[in-house]
């Protein structure tokens, strides 16, 4: 229950701040993506005895912890390692891996990473993401695995082919009921 909630607030996030900011080079546009919407650090950069997270290994992985209802979970390296990141993944082997949770060899992506949300990613939004990944600083940082206690699907859908950009004047309606709503 607790992947549900925040895959659906993460859901709501993309969708309230995707309309927002707009940088000026798809680079910008990734660096804003994963550092703030996407919050990619939250589970993919190692933190310290206290919790903060750690100087010079941003996006390196090893940052575990336990969600009951989906399994012991450690990030993986999304930085450019060759050897222990996503260094020898092309673009669009990445956009794949965001939008169709599809690794290059073929395994699936599992939670809590929210393909679901990232398979409404703009065709830009996606490859300004794989461009700023590959843009990084590879640091070698050989994670642990996670174990999962929920089985996956054999696949999260048909491949995402095209999501076109949302028209920057689009208005995100609020989806939540408030008190002043009528009772269905």
């Amino acid at each position: 229950m607790q992947a549900l909630t925040r895959l659906a607030l993460a859901g709501a996030i993309l969708l309230l701040l995707r309309v927002g900011a707009s940088a000026e080079t798809p680079l910008e546009r990734g660096a804003y993506l994963v550092k703030t919407i996407g919050a990619c650090g939250n589970c993919h950069t190692p933190r310290d005895a206290a919790g903060k997270p750690i100087a010079g290994r941003e996006l390196a992985g090893g940052f575990e912890f336990d969600d009951p209802g989906v399994g012991h979970i450690v990030g993986t390296n999304i930085t450019p390692d060759k050897e222990t990141g996503i260094g020898n993944w092309t673009e669009a082997q990445i956009i794949t891996a965001l939008r169709d949770g599809k690794r290059p060899d073929g395994t699936l992506i599992r939670p809590p990473m929210p393909i679901p949300v990232y398979r409404q990613l703009s065709d830009a939004d996606a490859a300004a993401i794989a461009a700023y990944l590959k843009s990084l600083k590879p640091v070698r940082s050989k994670v642990g695995e996670a174990h999962y206690t929920v089985p996956l699907p054999p696949s999260y859908g048909a491949p995402v082919t095209q999501i076109a950009e949302p028209p920057r004047d689009a208005k995100v309606a609020a989806s939540c009921p408030t008190s002043a709503s009528p009772a269905r």
